[in-house]
């Protein structure tokens, strides 16, 4: 039902249903891969130290020859037990993890983790966009998909960021001649909200983000000469050299599976390759910020978490916005928790008036001035303030209320959204780290929950209660 008279409706979401969740709460149905899930085993790490053979990708990798690999350093664990209990609840056993240092490669062998070492050298601590650690990373990278690629499998790479929710196997069986899938940096879906399959030739215009890529054996000659190119560049980015190298002899447009003739082989032919859906392969923008499947009432086969403002710890955050994080049981349970009902007036929502539509939002000449998006957030950090201040005072942490932005944010100037962006405003369910520097806030976890903490069916019925 609309919003009543004077009420700032809520986002879109997956589903139009209310459910009651156990404990008497009403709340929007989570999505199913918001369910609770089986902690990884605890077992003894051994002494070996596996590397990445044929053997063992043929080991793990499906009947008909797909795989699933990523990488982790120590500080990011935390990541690959998530991304793994998610393969686990999908019942795909099909993947491996790579680690970049021994620590990590124990702490995966501990809790049961099929895993490889990579022993990189490099830091265990967070890398940071841009640095030379980022950089190197992406020489180890290019390294991992060549192997991959020389064993034989057909190999789905992700970063440990990118959670899949959905298999993504059936997808790729369906496009059996496609070599190379890319999910990319698109914002908008080249087909609608109605199309599940692969963006437009229009999609390739943006950059391919190589969080999420799937790359068949076949194309290994294109593979060598990325790897290549990475090491007789080692100053230039591996996902934009990924674009250059693939683009190399291409030409046409794309086919009925919306594949298009790239990379040209030596001994001819060309590889095909394709742009996964932005909507269903998404970024951290399309899903938590334009909401493309919540618009498709559909759950995204992966979520990787770029576009956001706050290093890992916002990536951690807003995984737990989106219910997707796995947290230990007492994160969920205690100690004692507070919250408030957000003062929320309409008329900071929509200073501007106009016709506001079913998802809550306005025409874009309707949008708030920068003045009044400020206006907007500081009433709201305000209340935030006054939130944590008790919280303290009582022993408590505190949960976040959902925050509504009058504008988007981004690195660089625009009138309201990022350049090319599907983005509606205002934001009704805008990321915490478009407003909070979570970054900065260093171990939230005993200062505050996110917003969506109660509605979560991780949540104890004695908390909401």
């Amino acid at each position: 039902p609309p919003a009543a008279e004077g009420v700032v409706p809520n986002a879109s979401w997956w589903s139009d249903r209310m459910v009651e969740l156990p404990g008497g709460m009403w709340c929007p149905k989570p999505p199913p891969f918001a369910s609770a899930k089986p902690a990884l085993p605890l077992v003894k790490a051994g002494e070996e130290k596996p590397r990445l053979t044929t053997e063992l990708a043929k080991k793990h990798a499906s009947a008909d020859n797909m795989l699933i690999a990523t990488y982790v350093n120590y500080n990011r664990l935390d990541f690959a037990f998530t991304l793994v209990r998610h393969l686990i609840a999908l019942q795909q056993p099909h993947y491996l993890v790579g680690a970049l240092d021994d620590e990590a490669g124990r702490g995966l062998q501990a809790r049961g983790v099929p895993t490889f070492f990579m022993s990189s050298g490099l830091t265990t601590k967070d890398y940071g966009w841009g640095t030379k650690n980022f950089r190197e990373l992406g020489l180890h990278k290019v390294k991992l998909v060549l192997e991959l690629a020389k064993t034989g499998v057909d190999c789905l790479t992700i970063d440990a960021d990118a959670f899949i929710l959905r298999d993504p196997f059936p997808y790729f069986r369906k496009l059996p001649e496609a070599e190379v899938l890319t999910s990319s940096d698109h914002l908008v879906a080249t087909n609608g909200y109605t199309d599940d399959g692969l963006e437009s030739s229009s999609g390739f215009s943006s950059a391919f983000n190589i969080g999420y890529i799937f790359i068949r054996a076949s194309a290994l000659e294109f593979v060598q000469q990325w790897k290549e190119a990475c090491f007789a560049n080692k100053d230039a980015w591996d996902q934009v050299l990924f674009a250059s190298v693939l683009r190399r002899g291409g030409g046409g447009g794309v086919d009925d599976h919306r594949l298009k003739p790239l990379f040209k082989k030596a001994g001819g032919g060309q590889v095909k390759a394709g742009v996964l859906p932005v909507s269903l392969f998404a970024s951290g923008h399309t899903h938590f910020v334009s909401r493309m499947a919540h618009l498709m009432r559909s759950t995204p086969y992966m979520v990787h978490t770029t576009f956001q403002y706050g290093g890992a710890q916002g990536k951690r955050h807003r995984l737990r916005e989106g219910m997707m994080w796995e947290d230990a049981p007492e994160y969920y349970s205690g100690p004692d928790f507070l919250t408030y009902e957000l003062d929320l007036p309409r008329a900071l929502v929509y200073p501007n008036g106009g016709t506001v539509g079913s998802d809550g939002t306005l025409p874009f000449d309707k949008r708030a001035s920068v003045e009044q998006h400020f206006a907007l957030v500081h009433h709201q950090l305000a209340q935030v303030r006054n939130g944590l201040a008790l919280a303290k005072a009582t022993g408590r942490i505190l949960i976040l209320p959902r925050l509504v932005c009058g504008l988007d944010r981004w690195w660089a100037p625009h009138s309201g959204i990022i350049p090319g962006s599907a983005a509606r405003l205002p934001l009704l369910d805008c990321p915490a780290d478009h407003v909070l520097d979570v970054e900065r806030m260093g171990k939230v976890e005993p200062l505050l929950r996110e917003h969506s903490f109660l509605c979560n069916p991780r949540t104890p019925a004695s908390v909401r209660g």
